[in-house]
């Protein structure tokens, strides 16, 4: 559970442009700030929230990431996808009522909580907040279209390629063009999450190593040669 909360204006915010609607007025501005609670904070393992859960609330990651998760039945546990700052958690929840799957942090992260029965209400008198869900839905639908392509990949290294490629496109989506990153998650969530080994993900990034794509110390990811990494997305054999 979130430990404190800092209010701030949304549209101080570095992350304003994904989350805050365009087109809505400046001076009523305040109308979407009343359904949003900013800087919730979170600490590495904290539950965002728990699966089965009644679903109600939109959450934006504003610092630090965050893991989707679903347990079936049987108990086994599925990590469906990581959040990084900018993204939205919980979209796929809302049509049913009941959240689908969990949220944990996996480091000291802060998030936003958007009210999501009220934000439905004042979408009647703000034309432009319709567009924002509109994006929002499309955007969430784009990212799980991705994933699913990387998980259908045949070769394992290919799995682990593509997303470190998928990976590295979304924490540069703001301008930025640095080829090194840190992973947040650690070995087994990628493993759980490409449905692989844990020792097949190992020997993936050996091979990645050795042919010189990238450097790896630790969870430090720098892409040495971006075009080799993607042929080795493109690759079809085990």
């Amino acid at each position: 559970m979130p430990i404190q909360t800092t209010k701030s204006n949304c549209a101080d915010c570095i992350l304003a442009k994904k989350c805050v609607p365009s087109g809505m007025p400046a001076e009523k501005l305040f109308r979407f700030e009343n359904i949003v609670q900013t800087n919730l904070p979170y600490k590495a393992g904290d539950t965002l929230f728990e699966q089965h859960n009644k679903a109600g609330y939109l959450y934006i990651v504003k610092t630090g990431s965050f893991k989707t998760k679903m347990i079936s039945p049987q108990g086994t546990e599925h990590i469906h996808n990581f959040f990084l700052p900018g993204e939205f958690i919980g979209l796929d929840s809302l049509a049913f009522g009941v959240t689908l799957n969990s949220a944990d942090a996996l480091e000291n992260s802060l998030a936003c909580k958007i009210n999501y029965p009220q934000l439905r209400t004042i979408r009647k008198e703000f034309p432009s907040l319709s567009d924002f869900s509109v994006k929002l839905y499309s955007s969430a639908l784009a990212a799980m279209s991705q994933v699913q392509n990387i998980i259908a990949l045949q070769a394992a290294s290919s799995r682990l390629a593509a997303f470190l490629i998928f990976y590295h496109s979304r924490i540069n989506q703001y301008g930025s063009q640095n080829n090194s990153f840190q992973l947040p998650m650690a070995r087994q969530d990628i493993a759980n999450h490409l449905g692989l080994a844990v020792e097949t993900v190992s020997r993936s990034f050996s091979k990645l190593i050795d042919s010189g794509c990238i450097h790896k110390e630790g969870r430090n990811i720098k892409i040495i040669d971006h075009a080799m990494l993607q042929q080795h997305a493109n690759t079809s054999t085990r």
